[in-house]
């Protein structure tokens, strides 16, 4: 019975695999320490007493959907924030550079490079404002006991959120790799390794950030099947 009800638990937890196998294990733990403790005989019924009082593994699961949907959507939230953080730091050697080296943009190159660094600012600061909107709102709803449709609406619009900050990143770090390549026209020189890392660091950072709101995604819709189950 025990291990038919751990099958149960774990498919009903498997929109977060991690929790899912934490949360068995600690079950299976407390359920054979409870049938150890009752008198010995009747193995079965021991068993079905300790496993009802857990309850049904899906209103279990549900308790726990709601905790790992506010941590997917806070991390995901917190990573934007931090990949922009990154970004711009990015940014900042690789413009201190330029002024060391004194590497400059061709003046046939200068007009494009005025309309893209337009671009590149916008999208920087839009990625920063929209990333802390989805961080605090994320922050500021309420985490109920067992999920809820209206939450699950709640942290559809944190990811949105996450997903528009992050498309605002991509337009920024395609804008800088705009940049680094006027600045490096003509110029492909064993210093230019600086600015290349950067770019690469940035390339990263972006990706991660999109890699992590596709995974928070995956598991919003696995959590949601709860509610439709």
């Amino acid at each position: 019975m025990i291990t038919q009800y751990l099958a149960e638990l774990a498919a009903a937890l498997s929109f977060d695999r991690r929790l899912a196998r934490r949360v068995a294990r600690e079950v299976e733990d407390h359920l054979r320490e409870t049938v150890a403790e009752y008198a010995p005989g009747d193995r079965a019924e021991a068993e079905r007493r300790a496993i009802a009082n857990f309850g049904d593994p899906r209103v279990l699961a549900m308790q726990f959907a709601s905790l790992s949907l506010a941590r997917r959507t806070r991390r995901a939230g917190i990573a934007v924030v931090l990949a922009v953080i990154a970004v711009l730091m990015a940014m900042k050697v690789r413009v201190a550079w330029y002024a060391a080296a004194e590497w400059r943009i061709g003046e046939d190159a200068r007009q494009l490079a005025g309309t893209v660094l337009a671009i590149d600012r916008y999208a920087f600061w839009g990625a920063i404002i929209v990333g802390l909107i989805a961080l605090f709102y994320a922050g500021y709803i309420r985490v109920p006991a067992v999920l809820q449709a209206k939450y699950c609406r709640q942290n559809r619009r944190v990811i949105f959120l996450c997903a528009a900050a992050a498309c605002s990143l991509v337009v920024s770090v395609v804008s800088d790799g705009v940049l680094t390549a006027l600045h490096l026209s003509g110029e492909l020189r064993e210093a230019a390794i600086i600015p290349l890392v950067s770019m690469a660091a940035e390339i990263a950072c972006a990706g991660a950030v999109i890699l992590l709101i596709i995974d928070t995604l995956r598991g919003r819709m696995r959590t949601e099947a709860l509610l439709r189950a």
